[in-house]
């Protein structure tokens, strides 16, 4: 009985033993493939440090070297397409298509399909990702490329009057070209766009003249002429009364009334704000955009007028107007500038002279004989660049001057076309050269 007892114990033990045994051998070759997988892991070999994990049943570690390894293939394909190597990137994006944003980065791998055919999503994900990825000469200028072809899109979508659209294009690409204040512009245009009835500018109680006039509305500021007919290439005009910022004579606005540009939307402001030009012109800007927004245009490009003192402001809008609001001034006249040009503090500055010349801006100064007259501001203008006609008038009457350019077909020449010189009986054109303004006469 002692010696089966005795056996039964030594079994037992001998078991233990062993169990004891394979455990310690085991553990210790599990610590050998720990140690194992850490080296891989430090070396950066994460596939075959998973491997090793999932042998061990570790699914926390094996899935930690996963991330580990889709962390590196993402900065790796980060680099490859910083660099314009779009293979090997679009590869490596997708094959952790679900880590982090690689699916953004995966579908800027085709920006240039995207750009050929025009597709507005995938450039608009593909401009989000190559903002992310910095200032490499690739991003930088790959994003050139999307950001013009967008930017021309958001334009075409506001020349449409398709506002949403073109707001959400305008407001992805920040301040390019002055994407930023388009894109609040084209906002604040919608909101005017669906106010109700009672907060329209071109509303019923608001008609001017209704007796006599069909589609000319007042308000505090300015009086508004509508068109009958507005389309894609409806122009632009707005009106700068002369005076020290009095109220306008309706003389003007009815003799443009007489003769009107067909297909302008056109804004005469009651009063020149000589003060602040830049508060007017914003103001100006705000009622075009307004009741263009209620006829279902978008104001891209105008041409202002001024009359004596009221010239003055009108110029300077083409500088205000661009920086403030991004609207372009194809076109000023300036009809008799008042005090003979005598009064500097009117001036356009150099700086600003040479905003109007990259502008582009066409100035046509209609003036009575000007002997005698300051000319600086004028050698100003055309030798920093800019387009100056002088136009001669066969009247010189100084109120005159802007009553025939109301009443004769000047506004509608100068939003149409201004290919030939108008009204020649009345009016003589020169264009001034830089350095010859001895001969200017």
């Amino acid at each position: 009985m002692k010696r089966k007892t005795a056996i039964c114990i030594g079994i037992i033990a001998a078991l233990v033993f062993i169990g004891a045994a394979v455990q310690i051998c085991r553990i210790c070759i599990e610590g050998g493939l720990r140690s194992k997988a850490q080296a891989l892991v430090e070396r950066g070999e994460h596939s075959q440090a998973k491997l090793i994990y999932e042998r061990l049943g570790d699914s926390a570690a094996a899935a930690d070297c996963e991330a580990l390894q889709a962390e590196e293939s993402y900065q790796q394909a980060m680099e490859l397409l910083q660099q314009g190597n779009i293979q090997e990137a679009e590869a490596l994006f997708s094959s952790i298509s679900p880590y982090r944003d690689s699916q953004d980065f995966l579908i800027a791998c085709g920006w240039q399909d995207a750009l050929s055919l025009g597709d507005t999503r995938q450039l608009l994900q593909a401009h989000r990702a190559f903002v992310k990825l910095g200032e490499h000469p690739y991003c930088l200028d790959s994003l050139e490329q999307i950001d013009a072809l967008l930017f021309q899109q958001a334009q075409a979508h506001a020349a449409a009057f398709e506002l949403e659209p073109a707001c959400e294009i305008f407001g992805q690409l920040g301040v390019y070209e002055g994407s930023d204040i388009l894109a609040k512009r084209c906002s604040q245009m919608e909101d005017w766009a669906s106010a109700p009835e009672s907060q329209r500018l071109l509303r019923e109680e608001n008609r001017y003249l209704p007796e006599k006039l069909n589609n000319v509305y007042v308000c505090d500021t300015a009086y508004i002429v509508v068109p009958e007919t507005l389309d894609s290439s409806t122009g632009f005009f707005v009106y700068f009364p002369g005076g020290r910022d009095e109220e306008m004579s309706v003389d003007y606005l009815l003799y443009y009334m007489m003769n009107p540009s067909a297909n302008t939307l056109a804004v005469f402001m009651r009063r020149n704000g000589l003060e602040d030009m830049e508060a007017k012109t914003a103001q100006a800007v705000e009622l075009l955009d307004r009741a263009a927004a209620e006829c279902g245009v978008f104001p891209r490009n105008i041409v202002t007028a001024g009359s004596s003192l009221g010239a003055y402001p009108a110029m300077h809008s083409a500088v205000y107007a661009w920086e403030d609001h991004r609207l372009k001034v194809d076109c000023v006249l300036s009809l008799d500038a008042g005090s003979d040009w005598m009064e500097s503090w009117l001036l356009l500055s150099e700086s600003q002279c040479l905003k109007t010349a990259q502008l582009g801006t066409e100035f046509y100064l209609f003036e009575s004989p000007w002997v005698g007259m300051n000319r600086e501001g004028i050698c100003r203008m055309v030798n920093t660049g800019n387009k100056v006609t002088m136009v001669g008038c066969y009247f010189d009457d100084h109120v005159r001057i802007s009553l025939d350019a109301m009443g004769m077909g000047v506004v509608d020449w100068a939003v149409n076309h201004r290919s030939q010189p108008c009204n020649p009986d009345i009016y003589t054109f020169v264009t001034l050269q830089p350095g010859d303004e001895d001969n200017w006469a």
